[in-house]
C-alpha cells in the first residue's frame, strides 16, 4: 500500500494505491491568489495515471468525507476527467433543514447525481455502522488484488437523527457527520477521520474502541485544536502522523494562515503519541488565527503545508516509510 497525502494547501486529498487500484478521499483544496487547488490535484493526478497507465485513468472509489468545499473543491474535475468505478459518501450535501448546501454540498449532490445514474453511489449513514466492526460491502471496498486485498471500511457516516444526545450546535455542524475510513492491509493500519470534532471523536471511541488502532493516523480537520483528543490517541497508538494542511506563509483569507493550522496543541498531543521518528525539522504550528511559533519536529509527524506532497509506503516486512515533496 502507497499513500499520497497531495498538497491540496488547506484541505484534503489523499490517494491510495494498491497493485492493481487506486482509490481517492477528498478531492481537496486551498484557493487563493498564488494557488489553486484544483489545478494542483489535476497535475498531482494526471502525473499518477501516466505512472499507472495499467489503471486506465479509472479511480475504484472517491470517498467525500463531508461537504465541505475543502473536501469538494476538485470534485466536478475529478468526475469529469477520470473514470469514478465508486462514489462514497455521507449523503448529507445540505444542512440539517435539508434546503440550504454546505459550503461544498452543490459539488457533492452533483456529484451523487452522476454517480446513482450508473448505480455507483453509495450513502453511508450513522445509524448502519456496527459498533466495533464498522460497515463494508461492494462499494465501499471495491479494491482486491489478489495476495495483497485490503479491507476499506466506514466507521462513521452522516447522521439522520441527533441519537447521540448531541448539543443542536454539535449536531448540525457537517463536520461530524464526516466519513471516518480505516484501511487494513495485512493487520497494517491507516486512519483518515475527516473533520471529526471533539464531541463526534468521543462518540467515535464509545463506538469502536480498539478497532481504531492503526499504525497511520491523518490528523483530523487539518490539525485543529478540535480535531484530536489524547483518548482517541491512546485509542489508536499510531507510529506516524499527517497532517493535509497548507503553509503559514500564504497570508489569506481561507487558508492555514488565517485558521491557524496545525494548531501546537494538537501537534504536542500527538507528538507524544508516536511510536515512530524522523529527521529533526523545524516546522511551524499555529498558538491562534494569524499567530505560528516555530516547533522542532522529532517524532514521525510530517505535515504538507511544511513539506508539500507526503508518499507513504508500507513494505512487505509491514514497515512504514515517508517520503516528502521538499
Amino acid at each position: 500500500m502507497r499513500l499520497h497525502v497531495i498538497d491540496v494547501g488547506q484541505g484534503s486529498a489523499a490517494l491510495l494505491e494498491f497493485p492493481c487500484a487506486a482509490v481517492l478521499i477528498d478531492t481537496g483544496g486551498e484557493l487563493s491568489s498564488s494557488f489553486d487547488s484544483v489545478k494542483a490535484l489535476q497535475r498531482y493526478l494526471e502525473g499518477f495515471f501516466a505512472r499507472r497507465s495499467d489503471l486506465n485513468r479509472t479511480l475504484a472509489a472517491v470517498y467525500i468525507t463531508h461537504p465541505h468545499i475543502d473536501h469538494t473543491r476538485g470534485l466536478p474535475s475529478v468526475m469529469q476527467d477520470f473514470t469514478v468505478a465508486n462514489l462514497v459518501t455521507n449523503g448529507r450535501p445540505r444542512g440539517i433543514d435539508g434546503i440550504l448546501f454546505e459550503s461544498g454540498g452543490e459539488q457533492q449532490e452533483k456529484a451523487e447525481q452522476q454517480a446513482a445514474q450508473r448505480g455507483a453511489l453509495r450513502k453511508v449513514i450513522r445509524a448502519e455502522v456496527q459498533s466495533g466492526r464498522g460497515v463494508t460491502d461492494a462499494h465501499i471496498d471495491p479494491v482486491s488484488c489478489g495476495e495483497v486485498d485490503p479491507v476499506i471500511s466506514v466507521l462513521w457516516g452522516g447522521l439522520d437523527q441527533n441519537a447521540e444526545g448531541w448539543e443542536p450546535r454539535v449536531f448540525q455542524n457537517a463536520n461530524n457527520h464526516s466519513l471516518v475510513i480505516r484501511v487494513d492491509v495485512d493487520g497494517h493500519a491507516l486512519l483518515l477521520t475527516g473533520d471529526l470534532e471533539a464531541e463526534a471523536i468521543e462518540s467515535l471511541l464509545h463506538t469502536h474502541g480498539t478497532l481504531l488502532n492503526s499504525d497511520v493516523y491523518v490528523l483530523g480537520h487539518h490539525g485543529s485544536h478540535n480535531g484530536t483528543t489524547m483518548p482517541l490517541m491512546k485509542a489508536v497508538t499510531p507510529c506516524m502522523g499527517l497532517v493535509s494542511m497548507g503553509p503559514s506563509d500564504r497570508q489569506e483569507d481561507w487558508t492555514a494562515w488565517a485558521y491557524g493550522h496545525p494548531r501546537k496543541k494538537a501537534v504536542e498531543m500527538v507528538t507524544r503519541a508516536l511510536g515512530c521518528g524522523r529527521a529533526p525539522k523545524e516546522v511551524q504550528v499555529g498558538v491562534g488565527q494569524r499567530r505560528f511559533e516555530p516547533f522542532l519536529e522529532e517524532r514521525a509527524l510530517y505535515g504538507t503545508g511544511w513539506e508539500g506532497t507526503v508518499v507513504v509506503d508500507l513494505s512487505e516486512r509491514g514497515t512504514w516509510r515517508a517520503t516528502t515533496e521538499r
